[in-house]
């Protein structure tokens, strides 16, 4: 029986470029191990490497100072990596349109699985929804269809079909499967129906799991209800700002705890704190309507009030992202009405009312995915030039910025540094960072913690109240429930459900 790699030196360079270097990125066998840390600091691509998948495009890699490529050939013989599964992050791109899901359940080593067995890893997955997985196998993958939530568990589905035929392989003794993002479109309901089948197949016969993830709110649910069992917690750490240099280091899961526990809802003590600042009300889009409801299950309008945080919540691919685009004039509805600041949005006209009225001067979206937000090839301080008209910026108060931002560590470099050559929570501090610079009344942020570690989403959190007790009118998406439900106040959060037609 091979055992797992453990203790890689790995160095990852791209046209002379150093972008991670570790010398001892590895797992503890047949643990459990929650993998922490900012986003694009190189979990995902280390996890790559460690399990032999194929050379990314454009990088050079050596590991244990040998090129990459001698250490696939050994992977590829390493019966505990050849036992295992590794569960991709964005699960869109791992379907293939000409063939239907079921198909797709059924491919290399997965058509030794029987068909109850396939039945039933989907009902663990679906528990509430009786017939709800099955009734995806015939849907051939397009972009809206299986949602994103529905692609994740299936393909956490195909995880957990290879598991069952490890459970039968009495010879096999460990192997490793690793889950990159797995709950980055899964609400928190999902999110730990996953946890729990996965703990309960560990339970049955362990085996190497990694949980590469952002999600901190995992934490709490974990030591209350699996105090004792065998589970790590590593946090992948940078040297400095700018530095290539990565180590794992422990994370203690009590800093989670004490830091959600010291969190609370802020007050704004203004004039005008309560007034009416955004409201959309009587949606139809595509055949559907999107529909709002307070904490006792009332339909109502979504409404944005000057000092109040507003949480919105929904399962992912029911439209939240949808209701902030159209907040934001990004989408039109074939129906609904939309208030910003008292102005009523014309039906004419639309799209040159918000470019001159609305767009950077009322209201301002922070939106889910840095990359596609930002122009990755500018420097950080022509993304801010950007939003001058004259494309001038005062360095001064930029680099102060910068400084609380990023926590003062050479922000001078970090200043003439391209936006491409950021890590994942460097580029979304930096998404934010724009928006509040702009200073609008009315502030929507789609998933604003996204790839942040701890230390990032702390800050976030403390910015976002500030500009709550400044008065401003703040909507946020995110899957975050916990960190949202501790700092959103009673009355604020709304349930959002597509019906149709």
């Amino acid at each position: 029986m091979s055992p797992i790699p453990s203790r890689l030196k790995v160095a990852i360079h791209s046209a002379g470029r150093c972008l991670a270097r570790i010398d001892d990125f590895g797992f503890r066998s047949g643990a459990v191990t929650f993998l922490l840390g900012e986003s694009g600091i190189g979990k995902s691509l280390l996890c790559k490497i460690l399990y032999g998948l194929p050379q990314p495009g454009g990088l050079n890699i050596d590991v244990n100072d040998r090129p990459y490529m001698r250490y696939i050939s050994h992977a590829r013989r390493n019966s505990a990596l050849r036992g295992g599964f590794f569960v991709f992050q964005e699960p869109s791109g791992h379907f293939n349109p000409m063939r239907t899901v079921g198909v797709q359940l059924k491919e290399g080593d997965l058509k030794r699985v029987t068909e109850s067995e396939r039945k039933q890893v989907l009902h663990s997955l679906w528990p509430d929804e009786e017939g709800h997985g099955q009734s995806l196998l015939s849907v051939y993958p397009k972009p809206y269809r299986p949602s994103g939530g529905e692609k994740q568990r299936l393909l956490l589905a195909m995880a957990f079909e290879k598991l069952e035929l490890y459970l039968r392989n009495d010879a096999q003794r460990d192997a490793l499967f690793i889950f990159d993002e797995p709950s980055g479109n899964l609400d928190n309901a999902a999110r730990d129906i996953f946890l729990e089948r996965l703990m309960a197949y560990h339970q049955r016969k362990p085996f190497t799991a990694v949980i590469v993830t952002h999600d901190y709110t995992v934490i709490p649910f974990m030591e209350e209800k699996y105090a004792g069992a065998d589970i790590d917690w590593l946090e992948l750490q940078r040297s400095g700002a700018l530095s290539c240099e990565r180590r794992l280091a422990p994370f203690p899961p009590y800093r989670f705890a004490r830091w959600l526990e010291g969190l609370s809802p802020v007050q704004c003590t203004l004039d005008h704190a309560g007034m009416e600042a955004a409201v959309l009300n009587d949606v139809r889009l595509r055949g559907g309507a999107l529909c709002f409801y307070d904490a006792q299950g009332k339909e109502t309008a979504l409404r944005l009030t000057r000092g109040a945080l507003t949480y919105l919540k929904a399962p992912s691919g029911v439209g939240k992202t949808t209701v902030a685009k159209i907040l934001m004039g990004l989408l039109t509805p074939d129906k609904g009405s939309v208030t910003l600041l008292n102005k009523n949005i014309p039906e004419r006209g639309r799209g040159r009312f918000y470019r001159e009225h609305i767009w950077g001067k009322v209201a301002t979206m922070v939106f889910q995915h840095a990359d596609e937000a930002l122009d990755l090839e500018l420097t950080v301080e022509e993304t801010f030039r950007a939003l001058s008209k004259k494309g001038t910026v005062h360095k001064e108060k930029l680099l102060r910025r910068l400084g609380e931002w990023y926590g003062g560590e050479r922000v001078g470099d970090l200043m003439h540094q391209k936006v491409k050559y950021l890590s994942g929570g460097q580029k979304q501090r930096l998404n934010l960072l724009r928006a509040f610079v702009l200073n609008t009344d009315i502030l929507i942020l789609d998933e604003p913690l996204n790839g942040l570690d701890l230390e990032a989403a702390a800050l976030v959190i403390r910015k976002i109240q500030d500009r709550q007790r400044e008065g401003k009118a703040i909507l946020i998406i995110s899957h975050n429930e916990a960190i949202m439900e501790a700092i959103v106040s009673p009355g604020h959060t709304y349930h959002l459900q597509s019906r149709r037609d």
